[in-house]
């Protein structure tokens, strides 16, 4: 079967809060450049007829709606407010979360990373930081799916961002 092929390199995890603060204008942002230009759907004669993306951007999709949701829940249970499941935003859902931990459990299991982290003793355990891991050049991934996206082959169809109304709807 056909794949895109980027290089890889050794890359050290280094913690960004950036990624794990409440929904702005700069977290937005930043997630923003995490996916490709139209939010990464294609076509490509070898890889994929059909409009396609690449698993990863479904995945990262899902944990920054895990990101929302946990910002939402905690706005709600702090103001004190009571809410019907069916009342809460898309992200912060029972449906979309359960959705999204699983499948991030099943992506976890498939393509494990076996990076040996060391234990920190004083911690008692292991932060995931500091530590070399062999990853994908993502700009390479990005410069790729761009180059394939597929909103201008669609009649009509406008360009939609990630984080835009529409942009990057992976349930459709």
């Amino acid at each position: 079967m056909p794949r895109c092929t980027v290089t890889s390199h050794e890359h050290r995890f280094e913690y960004n809060r950036t990624f794990t603060e409440k929904p702005n204008t700069t977290t937005n942002a930043a997630w923003k450049e995490l996916f490709p230009e139209q939010g990464g759907f294609f076509k490509h004669p070898d890889l994929a007829a059909n409009r396609s993306t690449f698993a990863v951007f479904h995945q990262l999709h899902c944990l920054d709606g895990l990101r929302h949701g946990y910002w939402a829940l905690l706005d709600i249970a702090a103001s004190g407010q009571g809410m019907e499941g069916k009342e809460l935003p898309f992200h912060a859902s029972p449906r979309h979360i359960r959705h999204c931990i699983d499948l991030l459990r099943n992506v976890l299991v498939c393509q494990p990373d076996l990076t040996l982290e060391v234990r920190d003793d004083e911690l008692g355990g292991v932060t995931g930081f500091g530590t070399e891991h062999q990853c994908i050049n993502w700009q390479e991934l990005l410069d790729w799916t761009t180059q394939w996206e597929t909103y201008q082959q669609r009649p009509g169809a406008k360009k939609r961002p990630h984080g835009e109304e529409g942009g990057h709807q992976l349930h459709e």
